[in-house]
């Protein structure tokens, strides 16, 4: 054997060496990676009942129909579902801060004192978390799958959304109406009543006397989305009758027909007003200022001298 064929061999051996020592090396850091919590990745068309409780109360997110859910029985906010799935989908983020049982009650995470979150689709359960304290600020919460020894530190919407009560979910939305669609508004304060008319490219008061151009496009903007600030309760809902409310407002579209829009009636309490539109069902909450904004007084819809 000449030292070339010594030469050969000698490389063969190293380059043998680096690849034992490499694949050492990898299987080492392989069984050193820490844990991560595993969610299964799951879309909204995977799920159709999504239930957080706490305790006695719960928050059942139910799917209607694609894109259409409720919560608790009520119509619910899409973007507040969708808000939901966006943040399970950032789980894998999550980073693990405990393993022993123990460590359950000091992180909130105990099945007693947590907020459970149980994803259901076609009558199985397909993942199950709970969700306790904070850590160490406020933009992260420590979370476990039920049944896992282990405790993560999940940073993120998920926490804070969760949390949400349930009026929180509701649909706001109490009505849209396009400005551009709106050719008569109807306005009642009290005893006084005033009708908004569009001719040709003008507004006219009821009285006959032209209306001022930027107060009419301000009202007409405020119906282009009208959102609520809050619900009535069932035992409110229930003694409100609105036989005698202190406001309406009636928008209608151009046409022989002049069908309306969007009907709402306006009754006062002390934080705001309660409305509800012509369909009845929902009682909403609205603020003061944006009721003065809907309903404007006749005085506000002159042109200034």
């Amino acid at each position: 054997m000449n030292a070339r064929h010594l030469q050969v061999i000698a490389m063969g051996v190293a380059v043998l060496l680096l690849l034992w020592g490499g694949s050492e090396l990898w299987s080492r850091r392989a069984d050193t990676a820490p844990p991560r919590l595993h969610l299964p990745a799951l879309a909204e068309r995977d799920v159709d009942t999504v239930a957080i409780t706490h305790g006695a109360d719960t928050v059942l997110l139910a799917k209607q129909a694609a894109g259409v859910w409720t919560v608790n029985r009520h119509p619910a906010s899409q973007s507040g579902v969708n808000d939901l799935f966006h943040a399970l989908r950032d789980s894998v983020r999550a980073e693990l801060a405990a393993e022993r049982p123990s460590s359950f009650a000091r992180m909130g995470v105990e099945s007693t004192g947590a907020r459970q979150v149980r994803l259901v689709g076609g009558g199985k359960t397909l993942a199950q978390l709970l969700v306790g304290g904070h850590g160490a600020g406020d933009d992260a919460s420590y979370v476990r799958l039920v049944g896992d020894a282990r405790t993560y530190l999940l940073p993120g919407r998920l926490p804070a959304l969760v949390g949400r009560p349930a009026d929180d979910w509701r649909d706001r939305q109490i009505g849209a109406v396009a400005p551009e669609s709106i050719a008569v508004v109807e306005i009642q304060r009290g005893a006084k009543r005033t009708t908004l008319r569009k001719q040709g490219t003008k507004w006219m008061l009821s009285s006959g006397a032209p209306a001022d151009s930027a107060a009419v496009a301000r009202l007409l903007q405020s119906f282009r989305t009208v959102n609520a600030s809050g619900f009535a309760t069932e035992r409110q809902s229930d003694s409100l009758t609105f036989a005698r409310p202190e406001r309406r407002v009636t928008v209608r579209g151009a046409g022989a027909g002049g069908g309306a829009l969007l009907a709402l009636t306006f009754d006062s309490t002390a934080g705001g007003f309660w409305v509800h539109t012509a369909a009845g069902g929902t009682v909403y909450r609205l603020d003061f200022w944006l009721v003065d904004q809907l309903t404007p007084a006749e005085d506000a819809l002159k042109p200034h001298s």
